[in-house]
């Protein structure tokens, strides 16, 4: 059950013979968790020959209850400074207050937690510079706090400290064709502490997952974005991201300077098109989308033994028809992953049972029909 609001108010105001604008504002969140339930493992002779609707519906038993109330609330302020003309600077602070309250019941053998986690009057602020260059392009650089609370569990079930840190970014922007095509570049680095990472010591937590809060861990990156009109018919969108996170400090000294999440690609690249044909052909439109990523990993061991899988670096491409039969009625085909290409979508790690990995969709297609009334 949740619940959130937020008000605010805006508006213009003078300062030294220049107009600025200037929020403030107000926000809570409420988040009421409650849940019960168990496992019960179904042995099957054949994996690869499962009929589901030949096995009887079993009867589960409650061997826990889970009761947890997270709020969140906080005040903030921001304004942005019109300097000079080509300069523009941007500050802004908020001030939250946090408690996340846990209660767990296994019921059967009688283990109990009740935990509680609270932060006070935690200040996040941020700034930002606006320089504009000419007419069509402008730098800027930026700093931001990070507070990110987490829901992960550690040891008897208590709840991982927030996520703290600073966020550094510097870039150019560029505005083309009146503001139809818009391309940007960025290089950016994150430094983040508390961050939750399962952890290598699973004793005790028999039914859920361990995490443990890392030390200081760093995120350096660039990214790259095309996106609008080249022309009034073809539209396109392109982006590329590098980042990297590595552990800088840790309890544990053997973690520092290996990478944080072996699961997360460092290259990651998009590019979609779309064209919409000319003169008479012009209720048709053709396009096509290229995803492509760098390989990643995981390995660790568990009751079953060890075990590392690899995802290479793969591309999945797509092509689209449309057609528009009238100012009413919009026709679109999409033939998705059309090499087949076979991938994981995501793999994972898991200390307590065994690992386990999301094959991405195979060659399949797609017919809409859209009518706008």
């Amino acid at each position: 059950d949740q619940s959130t609001y937020d008000t605010y108010a805006n508006g213009p105001s003078k300062l030294f013979g220049r107009q600025h604008d200037l929020v403030v504002g107000a926000s809570k969140r409420e988040v009421k968790t409650s849940a019960h339930g168990g496992t019960v493992f179904i042995p099957v002779d054949n994996l690869f020959a499962v009929n589901p609707s030949g096995i009887a519906r079993p009867t589960v038993p409650d061997l826990y209850d889970l009761s947890e109330k997270v709020e969140q609330e906080g005040v903030y302020v921001t304004t942005r400074l019109n300097i000079a003309d080509p300069l523009k600077v941007i500050i802004g602070a908020r001030l939250d207050w946090y408690d996340n309250q846990s209660t767990y019941n296994a019921i059967n053998d009688g283990y109990y937690t009740n935990s509680d986690y609270k932060v006070t009057r935690n200040v996040t602020r941020y700034a930002g510079v606006i320089y504009d260059l000419d007419d069509n392009h402008s730098v800027y650089a930026s700093y931001t706090d990070i507070f990110m609370p987490q829901s992960e569990q550690g040891q008897g079930r208590s709840i991982i400290r927030p996520i703290e840190g600073k966020n550094y970014e510097i870039g150019i922007k560029g505005e083309y064709f009146d503001g139809a095509l818009n391309a940007s570049a960025a290089i950016f680095q994150i430094d983040q502490e508390n961050r939750a990472a399962e952890s290598a010591n699973q004793q005790g937590c028999t039914d859920y997952i361990c995490y443990e809060a890392s030390g200081k861990v760093r995120t350096q990156g660039l990214d790259l974005e095309l996106m609008g009109a080249l022309t009034p018919n073809w539209q396109v969108g392109a982006g590329y991201t590098y980042s990297q996170t590595k552990f800088l400090k840790d309890a544990n000294k053997a973690k520092e300077g290996s990478k944080f999440d072996s699961d997360l690609p460092e290259h990651l690249f998009k590019l979609s098109t779309t064209y919409t044909l000319p003169g008479e052909l012009n209720q048709w439109r053709v396009g096509g989308n290229v995803y492509g990523q760098s390989g990643i990993f995981n390995k660790g061991s568990n009751a079953f033994g060890n075990y590392r899988i690899d995802q290479g670096s793969y591309a999945v491409v797509g092509l689209m028809v449309g057609y528009k039969v009238n100012k009413n009625l919009d026709t679109r085909l999409n033939l998705n992953n059309i090499f087949d290409r076979k991938y994981y979508q995501g793999i994972a790690s898991n200390s307590t049972w065994s690992p386990y990995d999301v094959y991405g969709d195979p060659r399949n297609f797609t017919l809409t029909a859209k009518y706008s009334f």
